[in-house]
């Protein structure tokens, strides 16, 4: 299977996530199929000098608009002025092995290098504004887009969000990324789905994939009204949302920035930039919640009574 991607081909896909078009030599069926003009180009090419420090820490950015990440058993990227991914698959790695790393980590490097502000974080449209569920793996971003969705509200991104901040002063917006949510089973049978009826995201992972196309709208980007903050309790405690001052909350958003870990762009002048901006013009709470998802009716209720407080009060 490897074989049939390595060279570019005539015929090739295209789509639309965050706003932009992107053009690829092999499919992304997660995404929505668009003919605008491409801002993006996914090519499959042979990487022969994958630095010895991407394959050492599985990222490297020689310069701000040049980045390799790479993953043993899946393969190695190059990601190059926000316009181009170049994709290297392992001999073994099938495309349902690698395709999920283009569409979530590898994609979020290149919005990054376009100058989005990439937070872990999962959200939904309320109101045709976005409130986002911010947190580390396993914390239930998810989990949370995907109560709410079931409650009728869009998705609007999972696990990868980007933000557009204009100036301090500025409502900053989320642009919608693609109508999947990736949930573990436990996870998704709370919601009301057959976890065995849903695909995997991995072969060998029990994780699953669910479209959520219902209200998903590419049409434009839009206002980030709230984020909550994710913690977990001991089970047996009630779910609980507390405000955060701004110092809190500006570590927070720190924290969760994606790539905090590999420092891509964070603790720049921009980046700090961004957060400050976010925490200033958009309301961030904390959300404790118990890690047993047999609360999860009354976190979303608890969230829903939060907003329409929100909204009476403005």
């Amino acid at each position: 299977m490897r074989q049939e991607y390595r060279t570019e081909v005539k015929d090739a896909f295209s789509y639309i996530a965050y706003g932009l078009g992107i053009r690829s030599a092999l499919p992304l069926p997660e995404l929505i199929a668009d003919q605008r003009a491409a801002d993006i180009f996914v090519r499959l090419r042979s990487l022969d000098n994958v630095p010895s420090e991407a394959k050492k820490e599985g990222y490297f950015s020689p310069t701000p608009q040049e980045a390799y990440l790479f993953w043993g058993g899946v393969g190695a990227f190059l990601v190059r002025e926000g316009r181009e991914i170049v994709v290297d698959p392992a001999p073994e790695a099938d495309e349902q092995v690698f395709r999920p790393y283009i569409t979530g980590p590898v994609l979020a490097v290149l919005l990054r290098q376009r100058g989005f502000l990439i937070l872990h974080a999962s959200a939904v449209a309320v109101d045709g504004q976005v409130v986002a569920f911010m947190g580390s793996k396993g914390w239930g971003k998810s989990t949370a887009a995907a109560a709410l969705h079931a409650r009728g509200y869009p998705l609007v991104a999972d696990d990868v969000m980007a933000v557009r901040v204009a100036s301090d002063t500025s409502c900053p917006v989320a642009f919608p990324a693609f109508p999947q949510l990736k949930l573990w089973p436990e996870a998704a049978a709370a919601v009301g789905e057959d976890p065995e009826a849903l695909p995997r995201l991995f072969p060998a992972v029990e994780k699953r994939t669910r479209r959520a196309e219902r209200g998903f709208s590419t049409q434009a980007p839009l206002p980030l009204r709230r984020i909550y903050a994710l913690g977990v309790l001991a089970d047996g405690a009630d779910p609980k949302i507390e405000p955060l001052g701004l110092q809190q909350a500006l570590v927070e958003l720190v924290r969760h920035t994606f790539g905090a870990e590999a420092l891509i762009g964070v603790g720049e002048p921009q980046h700090f930039f961004q957060c400050t901006s976010v925490v200033n013009n958009v309301a961030v709470r904390s959300l404790q919640r118990p890690c047993s998802l047999s609360k999860l009716p009354e976190v979303v209720r608890l969230v829903e009574e939060n907003l329409d407080h929100a909204g009476r009060s403005q």
